[in-house]
């Protein structure tokens, strides 16, 4: 079975700002500097300068968040690549979630390290980032993965930046996964793998670090983590600014007014578009009159002391969900993010942003999407009639059209509709002919026959749905496995059963057939479902 492909608009599950966006609606050019394809590309790239003393600054910082860990010799080649003068890179970045979460997280990564190895030349080389969102503080979004058909979740409360979060109780979860992989060297690999890295004793940021290293850093990928005082230094000037001159609040107000005439908006600025952090906590900070007050029973400041403990201590102020781009792109040579759907919507309203603060703003890439279907699947696809881009269509639809197509009877009342309509047009006009106050009477006659015929319809296609229910429980099996609890299977299955299945050669193949400059979605051979 080979990789088919389907246009993301086809789908129906993108959202027409992205579809738009790929397919360069001009309405939407204001909003990006640069288009999402290989010109795109080459063009930041020959734009994108960088400022040599935040390149030391970016280089010192990733040795010591390194320091003391196994390295990867691509990694270290591109840390040392990091160095020097023209290298840039290609960044993604997710939350930290339990063994990396949805399919679509190492999905992402291989964007970036594809992207990376097509533009990198000897001259200007370039480095797959993954940034990691260590200073997120919605633990429910990140204390859980889907491993072979089950939710595994890390009990435990929020408390701050996630990153910082220590992995008490992992050996239990740990344990729950190692039941489910099953037996076979790989199997025994992965649990390794997993015990190596989600150890009590890490931290969430550390046993990411480790594990998106072991996975990926064959593959040259750098993990970032912001959560670093050196880099909030560099940062700071552009946080006095906010705090000063409520610039996201502006320039983000001004960007929604033109795109909500066309797209839903992602998100709304605040007036203070920072959080403030202290142990446990990660929390807003309000205006209230003249004194600047930390949510969560946290500190108060004049305008003066907030801006004496930003000078003293940036560590402790952290970006929100419109500043953390601004922060990333300050201290990376970035040229392009990948991100998904609802990231990339929030980056459309942030050109304004950029400009204000004069930092140059990435080409937006969306990741690929894909999904898994094994051969078994693909037979009953076509055995049932139904092209691989149906699926994407809503189940009761596709029910529906399955048993029409396959009964021992025709189900539409379409031809019936359409000569009742003449029918009644005809007499409608000879009422108004006889007398214009009957052809109402006529009309409302007409009404109640359609509506009876399409009450007719609605019962041959149940009766066709119960002659057909063996083909019906095919189809459902079927978009069961593609869509795993009524969700695309990379928002919610984990890497692992195929990791299980395959090594880590499935990430091979996964980056030779996902290419994020093709915007179409792939369906690929595989399936997901129980370990072995």
């Amino acid at each position: 079975m080979q990789r088919l492909a389907v246009p993301y608009r086809t789908t129906g599950r993108f959202s027409s700002l992205l579809t738009d966006y790929l397919d360069g609606a001009p309405a939407l050019r204001e909003f990006h500097p640069w288009t999402p394809d290989r010109a795109g590309l080459d063009a930041a790239l020959a734009a994108r300068t960088f400022d040599p003393a935040t390149r030391t600054l970016l280089a010192a910082a990733l040795e010591r968040q390194y320091e003391g860990l196994p390295i990867d010799p691509s990694v270290r080649a591109n840390l040392e690549a990091l160095r020097r003068p023209g290298t840039c890179t290609v960044t993604t970045g997710h939350q930290l979630c339990l063994f990396t979460g949805p399919l679509y997280v190492p999905f992402k990564v291989l964007n970036v390290v594809r992207l990376a190895r097509e533009l990198s030349t000897l001259e200007r080389p370039v480095v797959p980032v993954f940034w990691m969102a260590t200073e997120d503080h919605d633990r429910p979004e990140i204390d859980h993965a889907w491993v072979c058909g089950r939710k595994i979740t890390w009990p435990g409360a929020a408390g701050g930046p996630v990153g910082r979060m220590p992995l008490t109780g992992i050996d239990d979860v740990l344990r729950e996964v190692d039941a489910l992989l099953g037996l076979g060297s790989r199997a025994d690999e992965a649990r390794a793998l997993l015990h190596r890295c989600y150890r009590p004793e890490h931290t969430l940021a550390q046993a990411t670090r480790l594990f998106v290293e072991a996975l990926f850093g064959r593959f040259g990928v750098v993990v970032i983590d912001g959560d670093d005082p050196a880099l909030k230094r560099v940062f700071a000037p552009l946080m006095r600014e906010e705090l000063l001159n409520q610039v996201a609040l502006r320039t983000v107000g001004y960007a929604n007014a033109k795109l909500e005439a066309h797209y839903d908006t992602q998100a709304h600025a605040r007036d203070i578009n920072l959080f403030h952090l202290r142990p446990g906590h990660r929390s807003r900070i309000v205006l209230h009159e003249d004194r600047y007050q930390v949510m969560d029973g946290g500190p108060s400041f004049t305008l003066d002391g907030l801006l004496a403990e930003l000078e003293a201590h940036p560590e402790r102020f952290s970006p929100n969900v419109l500043m953390r781009p601004l922060y990333q792109e300050t201290i990376l040579p970035n040229i392009a993010y990948v991100g998904g759907g609802g990231e990339l919507a929030y980056w459309f309203q942030l050109r304004w942003l950029f400009q204000a603060f004069q930092v140059p703003m990435p080409v937006l890439m969306l990741r690929t999407s894909a999904a898994f279907m094994d051969p078994k699947d693909r037979r009953r696809t076509e055995e049932l009639g139904l092209a691989p881009a149906d699926l994407f269509r809503p189940l009761a639809d596709l029910e529906a059209q399955v048993a029409a197509s396959h009964a021992s009877f025709r189900t539409s009342l379409q031809a019936e509709r359409e000569e009742v309509a003449r029918l009644y047009e005809g007499l409608a006009a000879r009422a108004r002919a006889a007398d214009p106050t009957l052809e109402g009477a006529a009309r409302a006659d007409a009404r109640r026959a359609l509506n009876g015929l399409e009450a007719l319809e609605r019962k041959f296609t149940r009766a066709a749905k119960r002659e057909q229910e063996d083909l019906l429980q095919r189809l459902r099996s079927v978009h069961a496995h593609l869509f795993p609890g009524g969700t695309l299977q990379e928002r919610r299955d984990n890497f692992l059963p195929f990791y299980v299945s395959e090594g880590p050669a499935f990430f091979d193949r996964l980056l030779a057939e996902l290419d994020p400059l093709d915007a179409r979605f792939s369906i690929l051979p595989g399936a997901i479902g129980p370990c072995p």
